[in-house]
């Protein structure tokens, strides 16, 4: 199920340039995407679509992803991949695929395509592209000294989207993980019982018992420097940033 409340955390600066010639299914996406993102964007075919690139991007306001069909007028979605890589061979592009483009998709995918989303196209999908596209964004973007937690080997943990990164690298977290790990870095230095644990997690709503708190410590300790995490025998766990 999407926490919506995350997504829209990550998403709602982005900006998007949706490419569909296709009237109806363009109004659908646009819907779609304008309650979760600051700017959605739409275009009927790959020469209109560049050109309002070309604009946002003389004007330094360049679009954070572009959702662009294959098969259009004037100029088709291979032509329009082409053109913006000439301009930002970075640009995060996505395709939409029917199963019908197929002998196009070799070129695309030599034009470093980000991801092919096939036709008919999946909601849930759709959000779960929105969801790692405004990880990444954040991740380069984790520029504030009251939300982002520096520590060992360069990890950082952003307390407000409770996003770790290991070298510009998303670190991907249970949802269990990202409890433990907000606790240990509030409770940085001290030393916490098993039972202090249990009861962040119960007021959360959550039930976990003591021998889950065990292995949640050991999964936790695979994904940052296991040495963060010291056992101190008979009282608990003791966490530091610097090991």
């Amino acid at each position: 199920m999407v926490d919506y409340k995350k997504l829209y955390a990550l998403t709602q600066k982005m900006r998007i340039l949706l490419v569909e010639d296709y009237a109806p299914l363009r109004q659908e996406l646009m819907e779609a995407l304008e309650d979760l993102v600051h700017t959605v964007t739409g275009a009927s075919d790959g020469k209109e679509a560049f050109a309002l690139y070309m604009k946002a991007h003389q004007e330094n306001n360049s679009y954070d992803m572009v959702i662009s069909d294959i098969q259009m007028p004037h100029m088709d979605g291979v032509q329009l991949t082409k053109k913006i890589r000439e301009v930002d061979e970075n640009q995060v592009i996505y395709i939409l695929s029917a199963y019908t483009d197929k002998v196009y998709l070799l070129d695309l995918i030599n034009l470093h395509i980000a991801k092919f989303i096939t036709k008919p196209i999946d909601y849930d999908t759709l959000l779960s592209i929105l969801y790692h596209e405004g990880q990444k964004l954040e991740t380069s973007n984790v520029k504030s000294v009251s939300d982002a937690i520096e520590f060992a080997q360069g990890y950082v943990w952003n307390r407000q989207t409770h996003i770790l990164t290991y070298q510009g690298t998303v670190v991907e977290l249970t949802k269990h993980e990202i409890v433990a790990l907000e606790f240990f870095v509030e409770k940085e230095g001290y030393i916490c019982s098993s039972d202090d644990i249990v009861n962040i997690f119960y007021e959360q709503g959550i039930d976990i018992s003591e021998r889950n708190v065990r292995n949640l410590i050991f999964k936790l300790r695979r994904k940052i420097p296991e040495a963060c995490i010291q056992n101190i025998y008979g009282l608990g766990y003791k966490f530091s940033l610097l090991v």
